[in-house]
């Protein structure tokens, strides 16, 4: 059936059709002193997107950077924002932040529970490549990042959240010397108990000094609160030597909403000057 458009109608859809076109042809949004760079691990065959963050004036400078690594690359908008507001709070020395993301972010938790998992869960397919991926940590990704920027290389950090946050306690314990600044928020230890026992055994002494920021929501609605707490009783316990460390139950935060308190108050407390 033939239809008939009138001039009106025709005038109105070529003025959407336009405007449209406008809309989709609009610039992306960047952000000052980032970019974006890949790395594929021979050791375990993913590749990485790493979301950089650098300081302001890092191009125009010949200053040498701490770095910050930081587990999962949705958290990169957020770490950008730290990184901005410390220009004018001042509550943080600058650092290159490297937010690492997996590829494709479409299979990301499915991968994330793969490399952030220091051994096998039964319940948990594709667990346990977190020795694999701290060997990645070490021997490639950090190299390549001290060979593409000026970074300081007695000074790293680690951030994580959730697993990422169990995965930063588990590098403390296995690589006690390989991040001297750590940030392990909502971490979701097993419930085996077996980090316990590593850290009564890997932590009483240091072979250099490891400042550690841990904490949880209160209402964390996955149970970790109590693990957590548990783990700050263990420090308590055996006081390791060299580790600074600070436990902090954030009352009415949950397991994600956490994050947006814990992070910039834990990195404000690792990175803080004098002791």
């Amino acid at each position: 059936m033939l239809r008939v458009t009138s001039p009106l109608t025709l005038v109105t859809l070529v003025l959407c059709a336009g405007a449209c076109a406008a809309q989709t042809s609009a610039p992306p949004i960047t952000l000052a002193d980032t970019e974006q760079r890949t790395i594929t691990s021979s050791k375990i065959g993913q590749r990485y997107d790493l979301f950089i963050s650098l300081p302001e004036g890092y191009k125009n400078s010949t200053q040498s950077y701490p770095v910050l690594y930081v587990l999962d690359g949705w958290h990169f908008p957020l770490m950008a924002f730290i990184q901005n507001n410390n220009i004018y709070s001042k509550r943080m020395a600058p650092v290159i932040m490297v937010n690492i993301g997996h590829s494709p972010v479409s299979d990301a938790m499915n991968l994330r529970t793969r490399d952030f998992t220091p051994r096998r869960i039964p319940t948990w397919p594709n667990s346990g490549g977190g020795p694999a991926f701290l060997d990645f940590l070490e021997h490639e990704l950090i190299p390549f990042i001290d060979r593409t920027y000026r970074t300081n290389t007695s000074d790293r950090g680690l951030l994580g959240h959730s697993l990422g946050g169990s995965f930063a306690l588990y590098a403390l314990e296995q690589r006690p010397g390989l991040f001297q600044r750590i940030v392990a928020a909502s971490p979701a230890m097993p419930l085996d108990g077996v980090i316990f026992t590593e850290a009564r055994h890997a932590l009483r002494a240091l072979p250099a000094s490891v400042r550690l920021d841990l904490s949880v929501g209160s209402e964390d609605e996955l149970g970790l609160a109590k693990i957590a707490t548990e783990f700050a009783r263990v420090l308590d316990e055996i006081k390791p030597k060299g580790l600074d460390y600070r436990f902090t139950l954030y009352p009415g935060e949950n397991h994600n909403s956490v994050r947006l308190v814990s992070f910039p108050a834990g990195l404000y407390w690792v990175y803080r000057a004098g002791k």
